[in-house]
Order: structure tokens, then C-alpha cells, then sequence
């Protein structure tokens, strides 16, 4: 959910900066509201405070909704040159009612979390706390790989503007992770008072999902791979696969993305790039890889190292078969040459940026997997579905009972 949100964030933050080198946008007013363009204004801005709406007593302010139409107001100002006044003024107002409706619903969620008494641990406010340094993180990130050679000061300065530009403020940025971790928190209340799904129940969805997956799997092997990934029942194995673990010894972060800018600005007459990326495989040879065998040979669990070298890898798996197309040939080499279950790759793959060493940690044999070895997973899969549209239900019945006033008049798209 943290990795959503900065996304999300970042994605707002794309837009700003570009609609800004464009000069498509007006300045910013001193209370740093945006306002919409001349070309997409009917009629001048309302003031930050103006009503727009209100649900259940409380107001939601232009100023609000004038925040959410950022983006929105970033990706319509570029087609400009493509729609008429009148097409532009229509897409906008529909997306300021789409964004009202938004603001509305959070509105109301905020209700019902204060009605369910939900508050944050000290653990879960720490988490949320912490998405304002993702933020800034990926901004860097993001500053760094368009000004490459900014750093210091400079690079601080840079981001610092492009924070600005963006209308991003720790408070808001740390108020829209609570947030959103308070709504996570009501929707598991309101899944876990729906029923567990019956033994029946469970029992068809078997006989559902068997007859769809022998059909699916047998003409594709790659529908099975596909559905092993994602972590969802598997009711039948089509041919027997192994079921393996990798250490991904990736190059550091920084170096990837210098490579990037290297490999796209590098022409035919500069090496740079090869060269470069060669010492980056031959560092990980000498430094990384003979330090990680060491390791294993001294008893350290694979699922551990795994751990060290990406928090919360140790629980992803990938699948080989003898008819695997979706990997490379070296990978696939790699995976079938393991003497035995519980046994490490010999030699390691070499990926995009790092090699991978590969484990062997078990083994699954073609055919029916009966109904208790995946009782629990169908059992699971149907809770999550039955609280997903119990979810979306009761939004839409606390919609309907909420009172809300909207004032589209006062708009302002």
C-alpha cells in the first residue's frame, strides 16, 4: 500500500513539473491553489474557500477540489491543440464532478472511521510517517535522472523546487497515508463480519476451478506459471515443475540508473556504456557472489540470505518446467541443471543489472491436487471476494444514506 501511494504521488508530481515546463499552466496564487487555465475556464476561479459541497454538515472547499484537478488539468492543457473550447470546458467539468464524487466519498469514509472508533498504532502511524521520505526519495530520484550531474547543495536546492512546483507538503503527504491506512483498517471490519465461506461452497469452487484449470493448463504452460505466480489456488499441475528460489544480486540503485541515462545518450561512436556495465558484472564476480557462496557453505539458510539481500523476498517462488518459454534459456539451464531438491545452482545467471543464484526448494508432480491440499487457498480466495463486494456495497448504501449537497454551479470547470 506504501509503494501504491508514493506511485501515485510521484505520477501527480510527473504531471506538475511537465505542465509547468510547458508554461500550459497559470502561476501559482500565493495560497497555492492551483487554478484552472484561461483556455478551460468558462468563468474566473472561486475563491479557495468557496462551497462546493457538503456532506453530512461538513463543507468541501474549492481550494480541495482545485487539488485533486491538478493532474487532470496538466493532462487536458496538452491536448489542447486537439479539442475545441467547448470540448476541453466539457472533459474538465466532468472530471471536476468525477473528483467531487471522490473528495465526497472520502468524506464519508472519514465519517465511518471516526464512527468505528479506528485509530493507528504507534507502529502503523511510524509507517505512514515514513512515505513523506519515500517521497522525497523518489523526487531525488526523479530530479537526479533528468539533471544528472545536480548534487550537493545543487541537487537539494532542485528538489526542493520541484516540491514546491508540486504543491507536495509533508503535513498533507503524512495526512493522505494516514488516511489511507485508516480506510484499510475499516474495510477488514467490514470483511470480517461477512460469513466464512461454506464447506459447499468451497467444494463447487474445487470442482470450478479444476475443470477450468485442466482445460487452461494443458493447452498452455504458461497459464499454469502464470497462476502459480500470482499466488492463487492451484487445483491441477499439468507436468511436473520445479519450484525454486533466486537471490537477485542486483547492481546498486544509483549505478542502474546512470546506466540508463548512459545507454540512452550513448551513440555508436562511445563504449562508455559496455564498459562501464562490464566492471559493474566483474565487481559483483570478485566482491558480492564468491561472498555469497561462502555463506551458504557455512550453513546460512537461503531463505535468510534472501532476506538480507531484499526484505520480504524469502516468500516468492518461480517455476520450471522442461516446456518453460517466459525465461531465458541460460535461466531455465540454470534451474534443471540442480542436482536435487534443497540444492543451489552451480553456476549463477546473468541478468539485465546482476546475476541470479538459484535453489531448489520443491517440487510439484503432475496431476489433481486434491481438495484438501488447497481447501484452505479457494477457502481464502472466496473470503477476499466476498469482502470485496461487501466493500463496495456498503460504500454505495453509506452514499446513498449521507446528505450531501453539491453546488455545481460554483465549480469553477
Amino acid at each position: 500500500m506504501k509503494r501504491i501511494f508514493v506511485t501515485i504521488l510521484c505520477t501527480a508530481i510527473v504531471f506538475s513539473l511537465l505542465a509547468g515546463c510547458r508554461g500550459e499552466q497559470n502561476d501559482p496564487d500565493p495560497t497555492g491553489t492551483a487554478s484552472p487555465t484561461p483556455e478551460a475556464s468558462a468563468s474566473p476561479a472561486p475563491a479557495a474557500d468557496e462551497v462546493v459541497a457538503r456532506v453530512d454538515g461538513v463543507d468541501i472547499l474549492y481550494s480541495q477540489l482545485a487539488e485533486q484537478m491538478v493532474m487532470l488539468e496538466a493532462m487536458y492543457s496538452g491536448l489542447s491543440d486537439q479539442l475545441t473550447k467547448e470540448e476541453l470546458q466539457e472533459k474538465l467539468h466532468t472530471a471536476a464532478l468525477s473528483s467531487l464524487e471522490n473528495l465526497i466519498a472520502e468524506q464519508i469514509l472519514r465519517t465511518k472511521i471516526d464512527e468505528y472508533g479506528l485509530t493507528l498504532t504507534q507502529e502503523e502511524q511510524s509507517a505512514a510517517e515514513a512515505v513523506w521520505e519515500q517521497t522525497l526519495a523518489s523526487m531525488t530520484q526523479s530530479v537526479q535522472s533528468t539533471y544528472p550531474d545536480l548534487e550537493g547543495d545543487d541537487l537539494d536546492a532542485m528538489v526542493q523546487i520541484a516540491l514546491e512546483g508540486s504543491g507536495l507538503q509533508e503535513e498533507t503527504v503524512v495526512a493522505s497515508a494516514v488516511q489511507s491506512a485508516l480506510v484499510n483498517k475499516l474495510k477488514e471490519q467490514v470483511a470480517a463480519q461477512q460469513p466464512a465461506p461454506s464447506k459447499a461452497e468451497v467444494e463447487a469452487s474445487y470442482q470450478q476451478l479444476l475443470e477450468e484449470q485442466k482445460s487452461s493448463f494443458d493447452e498452455s504452460p504458461t497459464a499454469f506459471e502464470s497462476q502459480a505466480l500470482g499466488g492463487g489456488p492451484l487445483a491441477y499441475v499439468p507436468q511436473r515443475y520445479r519450484v525454486l528460489q533466486e537471490i537477485y544480486l542486483r547492481f546498486d540503485d544509483e549505478v542502474i540508473q546512470l546506466l540508463e541515462q548512459m545507454k540512452q545518450y550513448d551513440d555508436e561512436e562511445s563504449d562508455s556504456y559496455e564498459e562501464m556495465l562490464a566492471l559493474e558484472y566483474q565487481r559483483l564476480r570478485e566482491g558480492a557472489l564468491p561472498e555469497l557462496r561462502r555463506r551458504l557453505e557455512d550453513g546460512t539458510s537461503f531463505a535468510s540470505l534472501m532476506e538480507e539481500v531484499k526484505p520480504g523476498s524469502s516468500s516468492t517462488y518461480n517455476y520450471v518446467s522442461e516446456n518453460t518459454t517466459r525465461l531465458s534459456q541460460e535461466y531455465k539451464d540454470a534451474a534443471l541443471s540442480i542436482s536435487a531438491p534443497g540444492q543451489v545452482s552451480e553456476g549463477e545467471v546473468k541478468l539485465e543489472y546482476g546475476y541470479a543464484v538459484l535453489y531448489w526448494a520443491d517440487t510439484l508432480e503432475p496431476g489433481v491436487r486434491p481438495l484438501e491440499e488447497v481447501y484452505d487457498a479457494i477457502a481464502a480466495q472466496l473470503a477476499k471476494q466476498s469482502g470485496s463486494q461487501a466493500w463496495s456495497q456498503i460504500q454505495a448504501q453509506w452514499r446513498q444514506e449521507a446528505s450531501v449537497e453539491i453546488y455545481e454551479e460554483r465549480l469553477g470547470y
